[in-house]
C-alpha cells in the first residue's frame, strides 16, 4: 500500500486558528501538501494576546509520535512552540531519529508580547533542537535570548552575531545547516531576513508594512518545511517564505478588535518578493531600468547577425543575439551590424546576451544577463544609457536578487526539459511558471524561457507570461521560415498585435 506524502507539526495549539499547528496545517493545505500535526501545548488565547498555556502530557505526546508513523515517515518537519522541558526533551528525541528535513522555529514569545518559553528552550536542549534542524528560523527577539546577545536593531548583523550563530548553531561539519533571523522586529523603513549559513550572510529585504500580524512566524516556517520537503535549497525556501508572510500580513484577517492574523493563502505579488541586493548594492533599490516600447510574444534566441537579419526580413520583433563563438573585431561588428539593422524596423526590440560593453558602446536596444553576468557587468552606465535589461532567473532565490535590481523583465525557466544543455535547475513546468509569474506581477513582464516547442506556445502564453523564448524551435526547424510564420500566428510580438500579423 502507498502512502500520501505528509509534513507533520510539532507545535501549540491556537484557537484562533492565526498560529501554531492551525497555522501550519492551512499553510501547507494552500501549498497543495497534506499535514499531520502533534500538539506540544494547548493556549487560551484570543486577538488580543496569551492568556495561559499548558504543556501536553510527555506520555500523550510520546504515544501520539509513535502512532503516527504507523502511517509512515514525515517528508518534513516543523516544530514550533516547546511547552516545558519534557516536551522539549521528548520532541528532541524524535526529531533526532528522523531522517527529513527538521525546521526549527524558536517559539519564545507571542506576537504580543506574552512570555511562553521555559528553561525548555535554554541550555542543552536547544542546542540539541538546532544541531538537528536543517534550518532554524528566530526573529532577533529570540535569537538574542537564545544566544545571550545584546539587541540589535538595525543595519547587518554585528560580527559578534555572526560569530556566534556560527559557532554554536552551525558548527563546522554541517555546511548544509543555516539560520533565517527575521526582521520584523527590527525598526527602519525595510523589513530585513537575513540569512546565516557558514559561508554566506545575505539579506532579503521587504518594504515594510504598517501594521503586524499574529502568526507571521507559523506560517514563516512551515512554508521553509514544504519547500524543503520538495526538495528547494534553504535560501530559495527562505525567500518564498518571505515573499508569502509579506503577503499575508498584508492580506491578513481580522477576527476580532486586537491583533489580526497573517493570512495562510494570500496570494503574492511583486509588491511581496523581497530583493536580495548584491555585495556592496544598498538596501533602497537602485532606479528602474527603461520599460519595453511593447509587449514581448514570440522570443527567438539565435547565435548570429545572419539570423538577426532573416528574422527581421520575416517580421520578427524581439529578438536576442546570443554569439558565443567569436571575439574581437568580428564579435563588435556583428553586434553592430545587427543593431543597425534593428534600428530600421519601427518596433524592433533585440537584446544582445552577455557582451554588455559592445553592446553599450554602439547604443543598443538592450542587454539579457544572467545570475553571474550582473557581478561584474556596469549596470549604472547601462542603466544610465537608457539600455533594457532582461536578467536570467530559475529560482526564488535568483528572483529575488533580480528583483533588487529592477530589470526591465525578468526570464524564468527552464519550464521544461531542454536538450541544448545540461542544466542544474529542474523544469518549472506550467503550474509553477504560472504562480512565477503572478509574483513578478504586475511590475515586471515575464519571458518563458526552455525546452518551448512551438506546439506548446499556446499553452505558455495562457500562464499569463509575456512572451516566449526560444532556440531550436527556429534555429533547429526544418523549415526556419515556415517555423516563424506559425509562431507569429500563435504570439505575435511588436507593440501592436496587428502590425505584426500585417508583417507575416
Amino acid at each position: 500500500m502507498t502512502t500520501t506524502p505528509y509534513l507533520l507539526t510539532i507545535a501549540g495549539h491556537d484557537p484562533t486558528g492565526g498560529a501554531g499547528l492551525t497555522a501550519d496545517l492551512a499553510t501547507w493545505s494552500a501549498l497543495g501538501w497534506r499535514g499531520a500535526s502533534i500538539t506540544s501545548a494547548l493556549t487560551a488565547q484570543n486577538s488580543y494576546g496569551v492568556q495561559a498555556v499548558q504543556a501536553i502530557d510527555v506520555e500523550l505526546l510520546r504515544s501520539s509520535l509513535r502512532t503516527l508513523l504507523a502511517d509512515g515517515e514525515p517528508a518534513a518537519i516543523k516544530i514550533g512552540m516547546l511547552g516545558n522541558a519534557a516536551v522539549a526533551e521528548e520532541v528532541a528525541h524524535f526529531i533526532e531519529a528522523r531522517a527529513c528535513p527538521v525546521v526549527w522555529d524558536p517559539v519564545l514569545a507571542a506576537s504580543d508580547g506574552t512570555p511562553l518559553w521555559t528553561q525548555a528552550h535554554g541550555g542543552g536542549l536547544a542546542m540539541r533542537l538546532a544541531h538537528r534542524a536543517e534550518l532554524i528560523t528566530p526573529n532577533r527577539v529570540e535569537a538574542s535570548a537564545l544566544l545571550d546577545l545584546p539587541a540589535w536593531d538595525m543595519g547587518p548583523p554585528p560580527a559578534a552575531w555572526i560569530t556566534a550563530i556560527r559557532s554554536r548553531w552551525l558548527e563546522p561539519g554541517a555546511p548544509n545547516r543555516s539560520v533565517v533571523v527575521k526582521g520584523g522586529h527590527a525598526w527602519g523603513a525595510h523589513s530585513t531576513d537575513w540569512y546565516i549559513s557558514r559561508s554566506t550572510v545575505l539579506p532579503l529585504v521587504s518594504r515594510r508594512l504598517p501594521r503586524s500580524a499574529h502568526g507571521s512566524g507559523c506560517v514563516h516556517s512551515s512554508v521553509c518545511a514544504a519547500r524543503l520537503a520538495e526538495g528547494w535549497s534553504m535560501l530559495d525556501a527562505a525567500t518564498e517564505a518571505q515573499l508569502r508572510v509579506h503577503a499575508g500580513i498584508d492580506q491578513a484577517v481580522t477576527i476580532g478588535p486586537g491583533r489580526p492574523n497573517t493570512r495562510s493563502d494570500a496570494q503574492p505579488d511583486c509588491d511581496d518578493l523581497p530583493w536580495q541586493p548584491l555585495p556592496g548594492q544598498a538596501e533602497d533599490a537602485p532606479p528602474e531600468f527603461a520599460r519595453l516600447i511593447g509587449h514581448l510574444g514570440f522570443y527567438p534566441v539565435v547565435p548570429d547577425v545572419d539570423w538577426v537579419l532573416r528574422l527581421l526580413e520575416w517580421g520578427v520583433c524581439t529578438i536576442q543575439l546570443r554569439i558565443k563563438d567569436v571575439e574581437g573585431a568580428a564579435l563588435r561588428m556583428q553586434i553592430r551590424t545587427a543593431v543597425q539593422a534593428a534600428r530600421e524596423v519601427p518596433g524592433t526590440q533585440l537584446f544582445i546576451n552577455d557582451h554588455w560593453r559592445e553592446a553599450l558602446d554602439v547604443g543598443a536596444y538592450g542587454v539579457h544577463l544572467g545570475q553571474d553576468d550582473v557581478h561584474t557587468a556596469d549596470l549604472p552606465a547601462l542603466n544610465a544609457a537608457g539600455l533594457r535589461l532582461g536578467l536570467s532567473t530559475h529560482t526564488p532565490a535568483e528572483m529575488s536578487r533580480a528583483h533588487a535590481l529592477r530589470p526591465s523583465y525578468i526570464a524564468l525557466g527552464p519550464v521544461f526539459p531542454t536538450t541544448l544543455k545540461v542544466m542544474p535547475y529542474r523544469p518549472l513546468g506550467l503550474e509553477r511558471l504560472t504562480m512565477w509569474r503572478q509574483w513578478l506581477s504586475p511590475r515586471y513582464p515575464v519571458v518563458a524561457i526552455g525546452g518551448i516547442a512551438l506546439n506548446q506556445m499556446p499553452e505558455v502564453r495562457a500562464t499569463g507570461v509575456s512572451g516566449a523564448a526560444v532556440v531550436s524551435a527556429v534555429t533547429q526547424a526544418a523549415n526556419p521560415r515556415l517555423a516563424v510564420r506559425e509562431a507569429l500566428h500563435i504570439w505575435p510580438a511588436c507593440a501592436d498585435e496587428a502590425v505584426a500579423q500585417a508583417m507575416v
